[in-house]
């Protein structure tokens, strides 16, 4: 008699669906179903599902060269660092490759601690930088870190929502840095757009003033980009709109598009701070990784893709005002390129179930969604950024038909 073997419920998908195939923004399921994947793979596949030109760069690559382990080099992992560095706005730039996203962040604060000599760092609430224990620290969810044991990580005030309250912020900030920690501060850490709890974004002139208060206090200032980056949020790197630099930039998800990869990069003497060997993982620089690395650089130059990104922002935007407009259950819009979110609100109040009912609305429509916001009430809408007219037609229309079909719950 076969056992019946379950996957854990923590690692258990939150659709029920089993997906065989995909092309552009659909996935295909086993009886031949499509779905509009609004969620891009966790933010992963920006490009769109199956990619040629990656996909051929891949096979191309297990023909030739699998795996070396992390010690041993590549041509693709060569070329790669050279490519991300000449990318980066470092003057003599650093790369420092790892497999995943969390990987990068563990990464970026042994770099900070060698290079400071300190141990404490800070956050943000709302922030998800990972859920391996260092990255967790970071963050300010309780319920995340309940079965953790975490080193000691600093969490900072509130990010302001309007320019009205960034004197006060950047006042609290710099008192929990002069004196917060035994020993100083060696990093401060933050997403330019903070997308797991909802796409809340953090304008570039309040990235520049927390970068001045961290150098103050002698700490490094660490730009999360694992999910920003790669034109996900309108430009290649939300850096970019800063007058100066982060000490550290972290990449990852949209750069491998549905491959494992992603990377600190800054100035050589800063990472180089962190002796060899100290960090090393068995598939950081992974060739197969690094190739479809390579062709995703490609296709963001050759297909205008931060302009695309903009420009489906844009058309999704509207598309949320537009609702804002006919139900007063949508709360608060953010956008900031292809990244979007709306809160459901009802009575003043966040509303969950609500949020949950518009997913299953437009899950059953074939557009499938993320929920985000401390409350959950957040609905995010994170699509592959090359979209062609049809697709972006099916998904504004979906979209504006979850609205419709949700009213009916305000109204039960």
């Amino acid at each position: 008699m076969m056992k019946r073997t379950t996957e854990a419920a923590s690692t258990s998908p939150t659709f029920n669906y089993r997906f065989v195939s995909a092309a552009g923004p659909w996935l295909i399921d086993e009886a031949g179903r499509r779905f509009f994947d609004g969620t891009s793979g966790s933010g992963a596949v920006g490009l769109g599902h199956q990619y040629p030109p990656v996909i051929a760069a891949a096979v191309a690559q297990i023909e030739r060269l699998v795996h070396t382990g992390c010690k041993i080099g590549s041509a693709p992992r060569h070329d790669l660092i050279e490519r991300l560095g000449a990318i980066t706005p470092f003057a003599e730039p650093c790369v420092m490759p790892t497999a995943t996203g969390t990987e990068a962040v563990e990464a970026a604060l042994k770099v900070a601690r060698a290079k400071t000599g300190r141990r404490a760092v800070m956050s943000f609430p709302h922030a998800f930088h990972g859920k391996t224990a260092g990255s967790l620290s970071l963050s300010s969810r309780r319920d995340l870190k309940r079965y953790s044991v975490l080193p000691h990580a600093l969490i900072g005030p509130p990010l302001p929502s309007s320019t009205a309250d960034t004197a006060a912020f950047l006042d609290a900030l710099t008192a929990i840095l002069d004196g917060g920690a035994q020993g100083g501060v060696a990093a401060v850490i933050v997403e330019p757009v903070q997308v797991t709890e909802g796409v809340y974004v953090v304008e570039p002139g309040l990235l520049d003033d927390i970068a001045a208060r961290v150098h103050a206090c002698g700490a490094l200032f660490v730009l999360d980009e694992i999910h920003t980056g790669i034109a996900r949020a309108g430009r290649l790197f939300c850096s970019d709109d800063m007058v100066s630099p982060p000490d550290l930039l972290l990449v990852g998800k949209a750069l491998g598009n549905g491959f494992p990869i992603a990377a600190v990069t800054g100035e050589r003497e800063i990472l180089d701070a962190l002796p060899s060997g100290v960090q090393t993982s068995t598939y950081s620089g992974n060739p197969v990784s690094a190739a479809a690395a390579l062709a995703v650089l490609d296709a963001v130059e050759q297909e205008q893709v931060v302009t695309r990104a903009r420009l489906l922002g844009t058309r999704m935007e509207d598309c949320l005002r537009a609702a804002a407009a006919r139900h007063q259950w949508v709360g608060e819009i953010r956008v900031k390129g292809a990244l979007a979110a709306f809160d459901c609100v009802l009575d003043g109040a966040p509303a969950p179930r609500l949020a949950a009912r518009f997913r299953e609305s437009a899950a059953d429509a074939g557009l499938l969604l993320f929920p985000g916001g401390v409350a959950g009430n957040s609905v995010k809408i994170v699509p592959p950024m090359l979209l062609d007219p049809a697709d972006e037609a099916f998904l504004v229309d979906t979209l504006t038909s979850a609205f419709h079909a949700a009213d009916t719950f305000t109204r039960a």
